[in-house]
């Protein structure tokens, strides 16, 4: 589980444990914040991690898509839709 408080380290300092900061990501699967000037600039994740939240995001983007077209479709059914021939005709 990711923590709500993420581990942080500052740019000077990455550069100079960046592999013991690689690996500990890699067992922890916990995101590490890099701060630049005390502030955050990019984040360390475990690839697994990043493709897992790639995966949710186009599962939740097509979920999404799929109950506007349901949605889309049963006002058209109930004529609350309008059928435009062409994008253009709608802008006219």
């Amino acid at each position: 589980m990711i923590s709500l408080m993420p581990k942080t380290i500052s740019s000077s300092e990455i550069q100079k444990k960046y592999r013991e900061v690689f690996d500990e990501v890699k067992k922890t699967k916990e995101p590490v914040i890099v701060l630049t000037g005390n502030k955050p600039d990019v984040a360390i994740v475990d690839f697994g991690y990043l493709e897992n939240l790639r995966n949710e995001s186009y599962d939740t983007e097509l979920k999404d898509a799929m109950i506007a077209i349901k949605n889309g479709d049963e006002e058209l059914k109930k004529g609350k839709t309008k059928v435009s021939p062409s994008l253009s005709s709608l802008i006219e």
